[in-house]
């Protein structure tokens, strides 16, 4: 039997001689496992007395006999599963091609963990794309037959069949199913059966391999070395693709110490805050909406002009007047306002990019104290240069339509 125990950022572990779940209690055997769990050269868990600490990683890690799962910490009571529709829809929001962004309405899902959960989402993709068909392409293929097919390679034939005049060396185009895109499906078939503990998703990936049994086998460094293009011909089968690649991509597999198996999937929730954000900017404001404009400097030296310190903002928004708006996001919980080396930089993109109407310092909505209000820096020179402070219920992604609706009011 596999114990669970769940935790949101920033709560502890308490480490004693043996594990008790239900009071959020791990072994020492447990903790010398998870500090071997690194990510970006960073530890998912800081050491305390007699606990670890969780940082700013979510999702799930698996030990032997121990699953701990690391949910975003979020406003007020909020039960486990909406939590894990919370994260799984920022996930797939953040990771998913503008082509299959459409969001409908989440089926809640019973599984006890986020690898599950998308394990659960990628097969209920690869079931719709099987029962259209798998998607066949023409494939090359050289080889010695008793005819004539195609073009004969003369060279091969010559070089190799000179005693043997019944054979001939020839080059043909075969319409096959094994081609990069059903490859890439049964790799993930392969890679999730490995790493799943869920009875029902096991099952269910054990049915629909066969399906894939005469299609070869790649390594996941192959599958992802190059990536799919998708078109009129082959679209059917991009939405379980992309889900795919989010799971290879982030699945990792470590030895603790002890040489005890770890699997893991984690996210930064830093970077996965921020490019959801850039994503839903993406649906409401369209192509206004830019990730990381470049092009803007901090720093210009008299002599030659050669710029320094690039000024890079998380999301600017493009309006009608050529005034931009810029958005930041900081997946942080104020206290009483605003770090300082934060509203620095966002008094350096007010004064060193051209055309700024606002920045926005974005936060997610996690605490009751609220820091929301509109500011302006002060400037000698008496330019009002605003800044808003705004917060954005992430709970609210329950519902999509009225999220979005919600953002949209938040930052206009």
């Amino acid at each position: 039997m596999i114990d669970t125990i769940i935790v949101k950022e920033f709560d502890q572990l308490h480490i004693r001689d043996k594990r008790d779940v239900s009071r959020n209690v791990i072994s020492k055997e447990d903790a010398l496992a998870l500090q071997t769990v690194i990510m970006d050269d960073e530890p998912v868990f800081k050491w305390g007395y007699k606990k670890l600490v969780a940082q700013h990683w979510v999702g799930t890690i698996s030990l032997k006999d121990l699953n701990i799962e690391i949910l975003p910490k979020l406003y007020g009571y909020v039960s486990t599963e909406d939590l894990r529709m919370v994260l799984m829809r920022m996930i797939t929001v953040s990771h998913q091609n503008p082509s299959v962004r459409e969001m409908p309405g989440m089926a809640q899902m019973q599984k006890n963990s986020l690898i599950e959960m998308l394990i659960d989402t990628f097969l209920n993709s690869l079931e719709k794309y099987i029962k259209e068909g798998l998607q066949h392409s023409y494939k090359k293929i050289d080889h010695n037959i008793n005819r004539v097919k195609g073009r004969i390679l003369f060279g091969k034939q010559f070089s190799r069949n000179v005693l043997d005049p019944t054979k001939f060396w020839c080059r043909f185009s075969k319409f096959t199913a094994d081609n990069e895109i059903n490859r890439f499906m049964k790799l993930c078939l392969i890679q999730m059966y490995k790493v799943s503990n869920d009875n029902q998703n096991k099952r269910r990936i054990k049915y629909l391999l066969p399906v894939f049994d005469d299609i070869a086998t790649v390594t996941k460094e192959k599958a992802l070395s190059k990536p799919i293009v998708f078109n009129s011909t082959n679209h059917r089968a991009e939405e379980a693709y992309r889900y795919g690649v989010l799971f290879l991509n982030n699945i990792f597999s470590t030895l603790s110490a002890g040489n005890t198996s770890i699997s893991m999937m984690l996210f930064n929730m830093n970077d996965l805050y921020e490019l959801f954000i850039y994503r839903v900017s993406k649906m409401v404001f369209g192509n206004n909406a830019i990730y990381q404009m470049k092009g803007n400097y901090l720093l210009e030296r008299d002599s030659d002009a050669k710029r320094y310190v690039g000024l890079r903002p998380d999301i600017t928004i493009k309006k009608a007047s050529g005034m931009m708006d810029i958005i930041d996001t900081k997946w942080k919980i104020p206290k009483n306002f605003a770090k300082e080396a934060d509203t620095y930089q966002m008094n350096a993109y007010s004064s060193s990019i051209k055309n700024v109407e606002r920045i926005i310092l974005l936060y997610p909505l996690v605490s009751k104290e609220s820091i929301v209000d509109d500011y302006s820096f002060i400037d000698l020179s008496g330019r009002k240069r605003p800044l808003s402070i705004r917060t954005i219920d992430l709970m609210l992604m329950l519902k999509w339509k009225n999220f979005l609706a919600e953002f949209k009011k938040v930052l206009t």
